[in-house]
């Protein structure tokens, strides 16, 4: 009489496994072609934009090229952004114009704030409009965007909170009546039936935790 319960368990296990798969392991399947920046180095960089714009609206304010304005303005910051600015400096002197650098930058990166600021210069550039303008509201843009998500992160905290402790009760509780009832852990241990509905319910428990993340993970686009 146990044996259908045990294939219906065993295929409710090996589906949830194929669930977390693929919630899990979807985000690797389509891979930029070139290699990219890690999101820590990223979030860095977009925290300095707005003051390296700042910088570089008043280096042309000042009658500086947009390529002397990015040399002068790039050594009064720090890295991360210092290395990602004297990389595209780097491959203007190599031979690329500086409007096809900054495009090629934009195209590599998969943040969309730093890909919006590099293309935004590079048309700016190009077009020959008002870049002290054009570089000031790209500062507040970015500044925006940068305090958009802090309150993003902020509001959700609570939520994230109550996320992780709504996967980790059930998990205690079972530790808890291990120790303290143990009498009562032995069907669940003990039978076949009984490790199958438990390797379910952390199968399940996981697959929700991986969901509660993908829901609370928001992205300024």
């Amino acid at each position: 009489m146990t044996f259908f319960p045990d294939i219906l368990f065993g295929f409710l296990i090996w589906a949830t496994m194929a669930g977390i798969a693929l919630l899990f392991f979807g985000h690797f399947w389509k891979q930029p072609d070139e290699e990219i920046l890690p999101k820590s180095t990223l979030r860095k960089i977009e925290e300095q934009l707005p003051a390296f714009f700042d910088g570089l609206a008043s280096s042309l304010s000042a009658g500086n090229s947009l390529q002397q304005s990015m040399s002068i303005s790039v050594q009064k910051t720090s890295d991360p952004l210092m290395t990602f600015v004297q990389g595209i400096l780097l491959q203007h002197k190599a031979g690329l114009s500086l409007e096809d650098a900054l495009k090629t930058e934009a195209n590599r990166i998969s943040s969309g704030t730093i890909s919006l600021a590099l293309n935004s210069v590079a048309a700016s550039y190009r077009s020959g409009s008002n870049m002290v303008e054009a570089l000031s509201l790209l500062s507040t843009l970015c500044r925006e965007r940068t305090n958009l998500r802090k309150k993003i992160l902020t509001r959700t905290a609570q939520s994230r909170m109550q996320g992780n402790v709504i996967v980790a009760v059930p998990l205690l509780f079972m530790i808890l009546l291990y120790f303290v009832s143990p009498q009562n852990m032995i069907p669940v241990i003990g039978t076949a039936l009984g490790r199958n509905i438990l390797v379910s319910a952390l199968l399940l428990q996981a697959t929700g935790a991986i969901l509660v993340r993908k829901i609370l993970k928001q992205e300024i686009l």
